[in-house]
């Protein structure tokens, strides 16, 4: 789960004691606000011992762009060309055995 705005964590672990591990971190939150989408961010944490709420919202994902629609989204992923992404996230060249087959379902119609 992807934040938009990390002002819900600072608000809901402003109140905690540091240093606290991710199981303390996610208790708390849902005794403050269950069921939110900040708790379920938190979830998402990795395991581990946190020293402060800073190090807390560095650890979890942000959404830099919230306003960006599914379609937009999908097309940022597939265009996405980063060394070290999923190969089934990029966007490649069809493959010859593809290009075959695609000519044989044009000319089945």
């Amino acid at each position: 789960m992807k934040l938009a705005d990390t002002r819900q964590i600072e608000e809901l672990l402003g109140d905690l004691a540091f240093p606290a591990s991710k199981q303390k971190i996610v208790e708390h939150a849902h005794g403050r606000r269950p069921e939110t989408q900040a708790e379920r961010a938190l979830a998402s944490l990795p395991l581990g011992t946190y020293d402060s709420v800073a190090e807390v919202v560095r650890s979890l994902p942000i959404d830099p762009d919230p306003g960006r629609s599914p379609s937009e989204q999908d097309h940022q992923r597939r265009r996405h060309e980063k060394p070290g992404l999923a190969e089934h996230m990029r966007h490649s060249e069809r493959s010859p055995v593809e290009e075959e087959l695609s000519r044989e379902d044009d000319e089945d119609l």
